[in-house]
């Protein structure tokens, strides 16, 4: 399936001061490296930040020219309450989500959207690679049930 049939998407992530900079700016990065390219990428401020968190939000906003939308909110109300604050803002009717300290594999949308789009799905995801401090250093995988039954169960 070419690039060109995938289906447009948006990211929504949310990140709070308790998150690492250098998370939040490994998380941003993979999704910038994706093979498929993101449409815009909605990053909902939960709360007030540190200043590193800044800095980092700061450095995408200009270097992803625009396609980078940041929405604050006066204080921390939790992932759920920031995610609703931020699905709205998305321009894309798929999102792909994102914690603020995950690191998506390059290919990860595409395989995802191409799923989607052969198999009629509304609802994709995928296996976890868990890590401390760099993908790879627990060789610790959570895997997801893959069919509909296992998954219905």
């Amino acid at each position: 399936m070419s690039e060109n049939a995938l289906s447009p998407y948006s990211v929504l992530m949310s990140v709070y001061a308790k998150d690492r900079p250098e998370y939040l700016d490994a998380a941003i990065a993979s999704m910038a490296a994706q093979t498929v390219p993101f449409r815009d990428m909605v990053v909902v401020c939960d709360g007030p930040l540190t200043d590193g968190l800044d800095k980092v939000l700061d450095d995408w906003k200009w270097e992803l020219d625009g396609r980078l939308t940041l929405h604050r909110l006066p204080e921390n109300g939790g992932l759920g309450a920031a995610l609703a604050a931020g699905l709205p803002l998305c321009r894309c009717d798929v999102v792909a989500r994102m914690d603020a300290d995950d690191v998506s594999r390059p290919d990860r949308c595409r395989i995802l959207l191409g799923k989607m789009a052969a198999d009629g799905l509304d609802l994709v995801g995928g296996a976890i690679e868990e890590f401390d401090r760099e993908p790879g250093d627990m060789g610790s995988v959570r895997a997801v049930p893959l069919e509909k039954g296992d998954i219905d169960t």
